[in-house]
């Protein structure tokens, strides 16, 4: 039994950085949504999600200098927003400047794409200026929070050959797939382009590994939060979406994929419900199956290819 509780350990560091970070964000996403609406608060969560990993793993000036086209970048998807081809051929071009940072730096702008997938398709009134505004204060907090976090190590860039690969594939399949929801109008169908954009790695085994991984903590989050909504009072639900921030925060620092979109996924569904967390979670954890699947069949095609090339054993 202490076995199995131990494996949900969180380390003590990590628990603690990401309950101050939820002290930080929180407050911040609930002011933006009172002065911007859902734009606002959505702007500001992606302009954190854009500048996370430049702020903890380069200078302050440099972190901000990237936080500034990530902002207007989403101001354009914005921009895009109905447009099916043109914000197609937008996103892919953001897919393909994953490759020239992910060689200097895996992963530095890997959240860029997602980004611009998911401000291109989500539904609501946005406005290219004030999701770029909002963005920009989202990038400009979080460099200033991390200014009082340790360094991350910087991690090794990828070898230019996959790098490439890496974002011309994701290019082509993210671009085909918000191209069709964008054209088809599928509700949440932004959750397929959101999952292809975190589980497609430059390194297959990796893709294969986060696909089953994020399938996984979907179905278990989306279940946690329908029991939730079922049984537990208005005053509960506001403690289990800050419970499962800090959590999904802390279990992102440790490393745990799993446990990080299994803690995440009821806040996302309890927060969009609009009083139907049902459809939401079903439509939601469909879509990431779908996603996690295109995804690994990709990987293992990739795979494929690269053994036959290499003449490697499958």
């Amino acid at each position: 039994m202490t076995g199995r509780l131990g494996a949900w350990a969180v380390p003590r560091q990590a628990l603690l950085l990401s309950a101050v970070a939820t002290v930080v964000f929180v407050p911040a996403i609930v002011v933006a949504f009172l002065a911007g609406g859902t734009q606002g608060a959505l702007a500001l969560g992606m302009g954190v999600l854009a500048s996370l990993r430049p702020a903890l793993s380069l200078r302050p000036l440099h972190s901000f200098a990237l936080a500034a086209p990530a902002a207007m970048a989403g101001g354009v998807a914005v921009a895009l927003r109905g447009q099916p081809l043109a914000a197609a051929f937008f996103v892919v071009l953001c897919c393909l400047l994953v490759a020239p940072a992910g060689i200097l730096q895996d992963g530095l702008l890997a959240m860029v794409p997602t980004v611009v997938a998911v401000l291109v398709l989500v539904p609501g009134e946005f406005q290219p200026g004030r999701t770029a505004i909002w963005m920009l204060f989202g990038g400009a907090l979080v460099v200033a929070v991390a200014t009082r976090l340790p360094r991350t190590p910087r991690a090794a860039g990828v070898e230019e050959r996959r790098a490439w690969r890496h974002a011309a594939v994701m290019a082509v399949s993210v671009g085909a797939v918000v191209y069709l929801v964008g054209l088809w109008e599928i509700p949440h169908g932004y959750w397929v382009a959101l999952t292809l954009t975190v589980v497609l790695r430059p390194f297959d085994d990796q893709t294969m590994r986060k696909a089953v991984q994020r399938v996984l903590g979907t179905i278990a989050g989306a279940l946690l939060a329908l029991v939730a909504a079922v049984f537990l009072p208005l005053w509960a639900l506001l403690v289990l979406l800050v419970v499962a921030t800090v959590l999904s925060s802390a279990y992102a620092l440790a490393g745990d994929y799993t446990r990080q979109v299994l803690f995440m996924t009821p806040a996302v569904v309890l927060l969009g419900s609009a009083g139907n967390p049902f459809q939401i979670a079903s439509e939601r954890a469909l879509a990431t199956l779908a996603g996690a699947l295109l995804a690994a069949a990709i990987a293992l095609a990739l795979a494929t290819f690269e053994n036959r090339r290499t003449g490697a054993p499958a």
